[in-house]
């Protein structure tokens, strides 16, 4: 899997800086503010780091074409489509950091208000350019038309999660309605690129079937691990400050667990620390140490293997090519694997 991340990361990277080639001659030609916003957009852009989404969608086309030369273009879309939800997110969330170098909200000179506004008017730019990039590919009109749907319901869809991800900050879900949320979350990501690259590649009707619950379960597990090292891994590992999203008030599956399973004495201690919301190392590490204690830290992963493993066997039911198989399964296990790495 990292064998084929790294090179086709390679291609998609490079077909990224020639689109931003073409885009920032034609925004500076417009005005020169609007050319330096969108080479901070092409720097946000083209930071270090797996591009697991475009990948899917490459390796889910090559699986059932044995070519990648058409999708490329395509894989570019996913990279804005993703990256306009990233800034939005970034923003909702108060993140001071992304992969390495500031968000894209604190780019900017200027109050904050500024910068801020400027992130809400580039993720909507982005989502529109990553729609531009599907009308003028070659593909034929009617599937292109199919995944303009597809990225116009997920997007919904990952809006919709966003916003009760915003309100489980003032309540506290149940495992059920975490599930709610989370079907719109990752899930919708992973759907949108995965059944791209097999709509354009012509799979057969059962399989986008197949893979759209596949992507359903690789997004419940990506999502389990992605809280699960924000909350437990290094500030090194992780690239920013782990613990805030809790702090802010979110309720990641292994919080939700941690109610349900921990006495009322800890539960109220937990409620106490998340209230406080700035409470320092020590209050963090208290935190953990209760998950782990009542059990959620070990529920959690438990869950988040089991949606990896049904991930799997649907995978292995496609027509996709062995190559595509291997990489959707290795990429799945990477997921779970990690979770060892928290105990």
């Amino acid at each position: 899997m990292d064998r084929l991340l790294e090179e086709y990361t390679e291609l998609i990277d490079h077909k990224l800086r020639e689109y931003f080639k073409t885009v920032l001659e034609e925004e500076k030609a417009y005005h020169p503010f609007i050319g330096d916003v969108f080479a901070q957009v092409e720097e946000f852009l083209l930071r270090k780091g797996k591009r697991i989404a475009s990948c899917s969608t490459l390796l889910a086309y090559k699986g059932y074409t044995g070519e990648i030369k058409d999708i490329i273009d395509i894989c570019v879309g996913i990279e804005l489509y993703r990256h306009g939800i990233l800034i939005h997110d970034d923003l909702v969330d108060r993140d001071e950091k992304r992969r390495g170098g500031d968000v894209f909200h604190k780019l900017f000179t200027y109050e904050d208000r500024f910068g801020e506004s400027i992130a809400v008017f580039y993720g909507n730019i982005l989502f529109s350019q990553a729609l531009k990039t599907l009308f003028e590919s070659n593909f034929d009109v009617n599937c292109v038309g199919t995944v303009i749907q597809l990225f116009l319901e997920d997007y919904k869809a990952v809006n919709e999660s966003q916003t009760l991800d915003l309100l489980f900050e003032h309540k506290e879900p149940t495992v059920e309605e975490w599930y709610v949320m989370a079907s719109k979350r990752a899930a919708s990501l992973f759907k949108a690129s995965m059944l791209t690259g097999a709509i354009l590649g012509g799979a057969p009707a059962q399989d986008l079937q197949i893979l759209k619950e596949a992507a359903t379960h690789i997004g419940y597990s990506f999502d389990i691990q992605d809280d699960i090292i924000g909350t437990f891994a290094s500030e090194e590992q992780y690239g920013r400050s782990t613990g805030g999203d809790i702090l802010l008030g979110k309720k990641p599956l292994h919080i939700v667990y941690a109610y349900k399973l921990a006495n009322r004495d800890l539960q109220q201690e937990l409620r106490d620390i998340i209230k406080a919301k700035k409470v320092g190392a020590e209050g963090i590490d208290r935190l953990k140490k209760i998950i782990k204690e009542c059990g959620a830290l070990a529920k959690t992963k438990e869950v988040s293997k089991d949606h990896a493993s049904r991930a799997i066997k649907l995978i292995n039911k496609t027509a996709m090519t062995a190559e595509s198989k291997n990489f959707f399964n290795d990429l799945i296990d990477f997921v779970t694997e990690n979770l060892d790495w928290y105990q």
